[in-house]
């Protein structure tokens, strides 16, 4: 079945190459699909086999643990990379990059999307935790979401009211996420432009954006920013060995080269219990955890 395959199917793959802080252990089976055929062999192959299956977009807010991920990685990004316009609407693969489709938006004076300027991610992974800034999340400009099932049928779904949630997706278990419809408006190009140069300015004033990192990694709590509560514990600039709480912006783990996941999530356990022990309430991830 894996024979079927198309696209790349690899053994023993190290997911420090896929992923944006260069850490993780081996994928015992790590595929890259050409298209939905090869999605579909891949989730038969892994049901026949009992399996566990894990799909990751570009990797961008993802911490793979040291010992890698037992069973069947799926890679989208490179995959279901297109992008359709029609009116006011996009309709994107999971593969598709979120930059790209904000700037072939705005050459087509399409906006609505500015908030999301700047997140590194595949349509896919955005979807997947509801990707966003203080300003707006991706779940509030989409009006469908395209499924593939394990049984190897395609869904459609309307995201209802509580579908969409802070850094969260509810869709259905199981099921691979291969794209969305999402609304947009109208909008001249030199302002949308004018926007995105605003953003990008203050995204590279306020973040480390020059090193491996995995976006923010702690979730803000309600009428307050994570990062100003670790800075406010003291640990700004905290380091274990290759891995250091941002002096840039304390919600940000970076690795300075050679940092291992077990020394990410000893900087994330000191860090809630600094915080829970001086703010009594705990921070929640995140960062998208996965792996042994």
């Amino acid at each position: 079945m894996l024979g079927e395959i198309r696209g790349e199917v690899r053994f023993k793959e190290p997911l420090s190459f896929h992923t944006s802080l260069r850490i993780g252990g081996p994928a015992d089976i790590f595929i890259v699909p050409q298209d939905i055929d090869d999605i579909r062999h891949a989730l038969l192959f892994a049901e026949r086999e009992q399996l566990p299956v894990v799909v990751i977009g570009g990797g961008n807010n993802l911490l793979v643990r040291d010992r890698g991920v037992r069973g069947v990685v799926l890679k989208l990004e490179g995959c279901l990379g297109r992008t359709e316009f029609h009116g006011e609407e996009a309709v994107a693969g999971a593969g598709a990059s979120l930059s790209a489709l904000i700037r072939e938006a705005a050459a087509l004076n399409l906006g609505g999307l500015e908030c999301l300027v700047g997140i590194p991610a595949t349509i896919g992974g955005a979807l997947a935790m509801n990707a966003g800034t203080h300003d707006g999340s991706i779940g509030d400009f989409v009006s469908a979401a395209y499924f593939l099932y394990p049984d190897g049928t395609l869904g459609e779904f309307k995201p209802n009211a509580g579908a969409f949630t802070y850094r969260a997706f509810h869709f259905p278990p199981g099921a691979v996420l291969i794209g969305c419809r999402l609304r947009l408006a109208r909008r001249p190009l030199q302002e949308i432009q004018k926007d995105i140069k605003q953003r990008l300015k203050v995204k590279k004033a306020t973040q480390p954006l020059a090193l491996a990192s995995a976006g923010c990694v702690w979730k803000n709590p309600p009428g307050d920013f994570a990062g100003r509560l670790i800075e406010k514990v003291g640990l700004k600039g905290k380091r274990i060995n290759g891995a250091e709480i941002s002096s840039k912006h304390a919600n940000f783990i970076v690795n300075r080269g050679g940092a291992t996941a077990a020394d990410v999530q000893a900087l994330m356990e000191l860090t809630r219990e600094r915080v829970e022990t001086q703010f009594t309430f705990p921070l929640d991830t995140e960062i998208r955890i996965i792996g042994e």
